[in-house]
């Protein structure tokens, strides 16, 4: 089975390697405009993250409510002088997601919007990935989020993701 972080590692430097997979990314979402001209900032997120292993994981945030959670996939692209920030719930087939989970997405991107130590973004959008069967068997849960992304999706850029819906061959 794939693990939620070979996932995640393989979404984020697909990503950063493909612009073809940016533009895709933004051309659904409230960032629309930028699909073409948007610079993901890769090596500013990993020079603020220089004890994290990835440049887009391991974001974490203390909320005012002394809440802690994580951001699996985070990223920050500039464009027309703007910083906007993408946060991205991986959930696999086999994951759980609950309300508040979902919840706590939004309140941490907005909570981290114009801060220095999360690259001074100004706009965001929350995003979940995860196999269409997931999000239509939590559509509650899905609904909190701005928008969701399919694997099924993403296969088409990220071959890995393909492996993640397909059944398993019968054992012979």
């Amino acid at each position: 089975m794939i693990s939620e972080v070979e996932l995640d590692h393989a979404f984020a430097e697909t990503l950063a390697d493909s612009p073809e997979f940016q533009e895709w990314l933004l051309s659904s979402g409230r960032f629309v405009r930028h699909a073409g001209n948007a610079t993901l900032l890769v090596s500013e997120q990993a020079s603020a993250r220089k004890s994290a292993k990835h440049w887009w994981k391991h974001w974490w945030c203390r909320l005012p409510d002394e809440s802690e959670s994580e951001t699996d996939v985070f990223l920050v692209f500039e464009a027309e002088g703007a910083r906007f920030a993408i946060h991205i719930e991986d959930k696999p087939a086999h994951g759980k997601l609950g309300l508040r989970q979902a919840i706590d997405y939004r309140r941490r991107a907005a909570f981290k919007a114009n801060s220095a130590d999360w690259l001074n973004y100004s706009d965001f959008e929350v995003l979940l990935l995860a196999p269409a069967g997931f999000i239509e068997g939590h559509a509650e849960c899905a609904g909190q989020f701005d928008r969701q992304i399919t694997y099924e999706e993403v296969a088409r850029f990220v071959p890995l993701f393909r492996e993640a819906v397909s059944p398993l061959p019968p054992l012979t």
